[in-house]
Parts: C-alpha cells; sequence; structure tokens
C-alpha cells in the first residue's frame, strides 16, 4: 500500500506542477467540490481500488474507478455522492513540520507506527496563491485492507487536468477518453 500512496501523492504533485485553493485544510469547495479558481481533482484510494474524480468550475464532474487491472467510468450521481463524502479516514494527524510565509503554507502531520509497525499516518497540505494540495494516507492496522489514501488538488487548469487524467495510468484510454468528453476538454 505504501507503493500505491507514494506512487499516487508523485502522480498527483506531478500533474500539476504548481497548479493546485484553500490553505487552511477545508475540503469544502464550490459546486461538486470544484473551486471558483479552477478544477478540483481527487484520487480516493485503497488496496482494492483507485477513483480519480475531477470537478469543474462549470459544474461538470466524472470520475473512473480502477481495480484488479479494471476500470470504469462512474456516473454522474455516484461522482457527486463522492464528492459530498469526507476523505476515506480518520482524524487528521498532528501537525509535526509547519511552514507559513506570505503566499505559501506547508503544513505536514504524522503520527508513527504503532510498536508492532502495523498502522501509522500523515497528512500534508501545501498550497499558495489561491492554489492548493492535500495528501492523507492511513494504514489502518495490520495488513493492506484497511489502508488508504487521499489526495485532492484545486485550482488546476485545463492542462493539469489532462496530465492528471493521462497520467493514471490504472485507467483504460478509453475511460481516459470518456472523461475528458465528459468535462468537455478536446485531447491534445
Amino acid at each position: 500500500m505504501r507503493a500505491i500512496i507514494l506512487a499516487l501523492s508523485i502522480g498527483a504533485l506531478a500533474a500539476c506542477d504548481g497548479a493546485a485553493t484553500s490553505t487552511d485544510g477545508d475540503l469544502a469547495g464550490g459546486p461538486g467540490g470544484a473551486e471558483a479558481g479552477g478544477y478540483t481533482l481527487e484520487i480516493r484510494a485503497s488496496d482494492a481500488e483507485q477513483r480519480f474524480l475531477v470537478f469543474g468550475p462549470d459544474g461538470r464532474a466524472t470520475g473512473a474507478s480502477a481495480a484488479e487491472g479494471a476500470s470504469a467510468l462512474l456516473d454522474a450521481e455516484r461522482v457527486r455522492t463522492l464528492a459530498g463524502q469526507a476523505p476515506p479516514q480518520g482524524e487528521a494527524p498532528l501537525e509535526v513540520l509547519s511552514l507559513r510565509v506570505p503566499g505559501f503554507n506547508l503544513s505536514i502531520g504524522g503520527a508513527e507506527e504503532n510498536a508492532d509497525g502495523a498502522n501509522g499516518a500523515v497528512a500534508i497540505n501545501i498550497g499558495a496563491d489561491g492554489q492548493n494540495i492535500q495528501i492523507r494516507a492511513d494504514e489502518g492496522g495490520p495488513g493492506d485492507a484497511d489502508d488508504r489514501a487521499y489526495v485532492r488538488i484545486t485550482g488546476a487548469d485545463e492542462a493539469a487536468v489532462r496530465r492528471f487524467i493521462a497520467d493514471a495510468d490504472e485507467i483504460s484510454p478509453s475511460v481516459q477518453a470518456q472523461m475528458l468528453a465528459e468535462l468537455g476538454i478536446a485531447e491534445q
């Protein structure tokens, strides 16, 4: 699971390279989770399934689910239901590192693994000038079945959305094309 969390987090950060709102950790957004300044991108992952969600500033939304080597487009109602759900994890870990300067906020929290190394948690918030990236991961206990990861990027532009969808290797090219079509973003 650690590999999944790391890969999703790095992929999400790379897809947005600086495109990312709310430096106060607020997970609420505009309609469907989208911030007024751009697109909102989300990854909700567990050991069994990954969900990739995109919410547009115009109210459009799309998503895909990937599990066991197969992917499928999520219907609009399911995407909106997921948008209304809190991140799939428990309490945010205590803040370990914080750096706040004008125009930039970095906050990292973590909980050490317990004595047998069965669980741990991390929360990272990075924000600047109306953009934000939030990463939360939780190793729930022994085994991978209850491990979860959540990545949310707000304020992304169309190019970042295209990269986000294209970099989701778990999603088939046909499902990626359907996601772009639902958002009204032509492939380039």
